[in-house]
């Protein structure tokens, strides 16, 4: 088992979900991916209306993290974006199983950057699911990035990158009804057999911090 390093950000948002509930992950065999390793579980059906404007969003009551403390982090998408609706966000009922992640619309050949730098651990497709997608680890957090286009994913397994470095561009690859990033992050072992966290919270104060994103 690899060694737990600090991530100050997501220790923020995680006392915070602590103080206000139990937090929101999905249990074991919901997605049909928590227990193995890369079975991405995005089918497209009942996801975000894409191409339509955001709805206008309550934000969260209680504390949030400070630009201090998410400065190093970067929000995936380095253009504009729409958060689509309540099917995007995680835990929305799919077919067969609940969304593990956010999707986040955009526009085809939207540059997708690394939040945070870290080991590409793997460049796979699936036709049926996630279509073009890479894991990216970094701080002992496995970052998932879905339906990237084809021929753009700028990256190799194994590889070191940079925070901001271009990973891809947004596609409609796989099982997908429009070009977005479907967004997933996993805590502890990650990817094969660790757990899907909520990344909205830290999507919202990234696309505060980040430039070009908006």
């Amino acid at each position: 088992m690899r060694p737990r390093r600090a991530f100050p950000a997501l220790a923020v948002v995680l006392a915070t979900s602590a103080a206000l509930g139990p937090p929101a992950v999905a249990a074991p065999g919901e997605g049909g991916g928590v227990v193995a390793a890369p079975p991405a579980q995005e089918t497209g059906s009942g996801g975000a209306t894409y191409g339509q404007p955001a709805p206008k969003r309550k934000r969260r009551r209680g504390a949030r993290p400070t630009s201090s403390q998410l400065s190093p982090h970067r929000f995936p998408i380095a253009g504009s974006f729409d958060w689509g609706g309540a099917d995007a966000r995680f835990g929305a009922r799919r077919k067969g199983h609940r969304h593990q992640g956010q999707d986040l619309a955009a526009a085809a050949g939207t540059p997708v950057v690394a939040p945070y730098r870290g080991v590409v651990t793997a460049v796979q497709y699936q036709a049926r699911a996630a279509g073009h997608y890479v894991v990216l680890h970094g701080d002992d957090y496995d970052y998932v990035f879905m339906h990237l286009r084809s021929g753009s994913i700028a990256v190799r397994e194994g590889e070191r990158v940079s925070t901001g470095a271009r990973i891809g561009e947004v596609g409609s690859t796989g099982a997908s009804s429009g070009p977005h990033l479907h967004f997933e992050i996993w805590e502890s072992r990650g990817y094969d057999g660790g757990r899907p966290l909520d990344p909205l919270p830290l999507l919202e104060a990234w696309s505060e911090t980040s430039p070009a994103s908006g």
